[in-house]
């Protein structure tokens, strides 16, 4: 799997419209994002500590997404040195030797989608067995 998050140039009041944008692409796919306010969900989140997130599973493209916020309900910052990304994407994706040309397209499509200027922050890579 390839974990790769983005940034998204944001105030902390954008999250209606980064919502909306990135929902009016979904609907085009028959698709919407989901608000999570499960206590365990958010658990797993620790230590950053959210009142929600938001998210997608792409089956067929075999891509999961989650968009929260960069500060945390304790002011805390994922990404400290970035504090003009008040808004987070990220992204987990299933290593595929085919369809991994639709999963990028799919990806540069959520982002640009949210119609904000977005920056690249993390990529890494987790063994599935």
């Amino acid at each position: 799997m390839t974990k790769i998050e983005f940034g998204i140039l944001s105030s902390e009041k954008d999250e209606k419209a980064i919502v909306k944008n990135i929902n009016d692409y979904l609907a085009s796919l028959n698709r919407t994002l989901s608000k999570q306010k499960n206590k365990s969900m958010l658990d797993a989140r620790l230590p950053y500590i959210y009142k929600h997130f938001y998210w997608n599973l792409n089956k067929a493209e075999r891509v999961y997404f989650e968009i929260y916020p960069n500060k945390d309900i304790e002011g805390k910052y994922r990404f400290e040195t970035k504090k003009n990304l008040n808004w987070i994407i990220f992204f987990n994706k299933l290593d595929l030797v085919t369809g991994v040309e639709n999963q990028e397209k799919y990806i540069k499509d959520i982002l640009e989608a949210t119609k904000f200027e977005f920056q690249f922050l993390k990529e890494s890579l987790e063994s599935v067995e």
